[in-house]
């Protein structure tokens, strides 16, 4: 039976199993092995509120938005679009999403 990892990073618990997850598969302990754990973990929706302005969501909590500029998607982190800051410029909508969904708090 395979156990679901709930990791977070607040979570010891979540981490400790990630590291006997590691060792009991025989894997190296890495940086992308976390990094993987948690961005299945992570769920975000979308919301359009503008043909070139998304909103970025968990259920609880807004992570920033994607702003279109030419051809260029920029995500910006934060609550309030007003105050948020700029994490990255990517190729794609889906890039800048993922960026936002990699920051979470």
């Amino acid at each position: 039976m395979i156990e679901p990892i709930e990791a977070t990073h607040t979570s010891a618990d979540g981490a400790r199993r990630i590291v006997e997850l590691a060792a009991a598969t025989h894997t190296t302990m890495s940086d992308e092995l976390l990094l993987d754990t948690l961005r299945r973990n992570a769920k975000v929706s979308t919301r359009h509120i503008r043909e070139d302005f998304v909103e970025v969501a968990t259920a609880t909590t807004v992570l920033g938005y994607v702003c279109r500029q030419r051809s260029e998607y920029i995500a910006l982190r934060g609550d309030d679009p007003a105050w948020a800051q700029e994490v990255g410029r990517y190729g794609t909508e889906a890039l800048a999403v993922e960026a936002l969904r990699m920051r979470r708090a």
